[in-house]
């Protein structure tokens, strides 16, 4: 049986000290969703541990 890709895509933007965010998932439930955050919340967290300057991947996107 093939499973199902799944997805969760977060957007924070920041711009003039104002955030907004986006999520988007697909083929996942609330509780997956919860889980995968708090997973990244700790990888992030031992990052910061380590003292990792890394810890964000940012991109610059030219249209905004």
């Amino acid at each position: 049986m093939k499973m199902e890709e799944k997805t969760l895509t977060i957007n924070l933007k920041v711009k003039d000290g104002n955030i907004s965010t986006g999520i988007q998932s697909k083929n996942i439930s609330p509780q997956e969703v919860i889980g995968l955050l708090e997973m990244v919340k700790d990888q992030f967290l031992e990052k910061l541990r380590k003292n990792r300057k890394d810890i964000f991947n940012v991109e610059k996107k030219d249209n905004d």
